[in-house]
């Protein structure tokens, strides 16, 4: 496994991560006869899957800690995030399972019994998923008399891909990740994008609905690979909302666009009169307020040096 999250990563520890999105993903989408023996609200993010770099291949994307409805045991939910279909996901999986005991074992010594896990991958890449749903699929050739001693497990698969039909459940936030999800490989993102954003007018908890757009503008910059920054800030132009929080956020954004125009063309003008400009220079005048930025340009035009333009 690649130990660089890609921007489908982390969107999705963003939005998984957070408590309210896992509890009603997990309401809509777990089994009942699981449900029906679990306390959702007593769901906890277990601590474990966010590790070091170095030991990252070793753990899952998201673990979560539930408690039994009639006592103390604890239950685990292994959220697996896959992009692209991987046809090793078992193998991936069973490693992740025995990383889970190992780190259960060293928290509890006096235990002699580990904690169920529920794994579960969430898919929405553009092919198909294809790997492998039985861990004995793996295994060739496989004589009835080695049945006993190979692992033999599965996993829970949500495929919310473009190509499924799958309903995608729950409330506005919990479907908005989903759909996010699912449309990041659109053949019109920008079009989709402007779904979701009259999706995050429903979010009721105007905090939660502004780390949401933040998050999601992010993801659909840096995940298409097809979305320009000057794209999103047109489309937030064209769809005004009335909320101030979120207006605040959306003029914020839309100036610091200009703003880094303002800057490149001031670098370019620099470069073209005065030569490369240094580190030094390109970072004061990426960094500066735009009545900076107005007051060097109109320096440029009579200025014979670039210290004399800069003060």
């Amino acid at each position: 496994m690649d130990d660089i999250a890609t921007p489908h990563d982390t969107y999705f520890r963003e939005s998984f991560g957070r408590r309210e999105i896992a509890i009603d993903f997990l309401r809509h989408h777990l089994p009942p006869e699981l449900l029906a023996e679990i306390d959702l609200e007593t769901l906890e993010i277990s601590k474990d899957t966010y590790v070091s770099a170095d030991l990252r291949s070793a753990y899952s994307d998201l673990v979560y800690r539930v408690r039994h409805r009639d006592g103390p045991l604890t239950i685990y939910v292994l959220f697996e995030h896959k992009s692209s279909p991987e046809y090793w996901t078992l193998l991936q999986l069973l490693r992740y399972l025995a990383a889970e005991g190992d780190a259960y074992r060293k928290q509890h010594p006096q235990a002699r019994r580990l904690p169920p896990v529920y794994p579960l991958v969430i898919y929405h890449g553009k092919g198909r998923w294809r790997a492998p749903r039985n861990f004995h699929d793996l295994i060739a050739p496989l004589p009835t008399a080695l049945l006993p001693f190979v692992p033999r497990f599965t996993y829970a698969l949500h495929d919310i891909s473009a190509r499924t039909n799958a309903e995608i459940k729950g409330a506005v936030l919990t479907r908005l990740v989903q759909l996010a999800m699912r449309w990041i490989f659109s053949k019109e993102p920008l079009a989709r994008l402007g779904d979701l954003l009259t999706l995050i007018e429903q979010v009721e908890d105007r905090t939660t609905a502004l780390e949401i757009l933040e998050s999601l503008l992010r993801y659909y910059v840096q995940g298409t690979g097809r979305v320009e920054e000057r794209d999103v800030r047109a489309l937030l132009e064209q769809n005004p909302t009335g909320d101030p929080i979120m207006q605040t956020f959306i003029d914020r954004y839309i100036e610091q666009g200009r703003r880094e125009g303002e800057a490149a063309i001031l670098l370019r003008l620099i470069d073209r009169k005065f030569g490369p400009p240094s580190e030094t220079v390109r970072a004061r005048i990426s960094s500066a307020d735009p009545d900076s930025l107005v007051r060097w340009s109109d320096r440029i035009l009579a200025a014979d040096s670039l210290d004399a333009m800069l003060h």
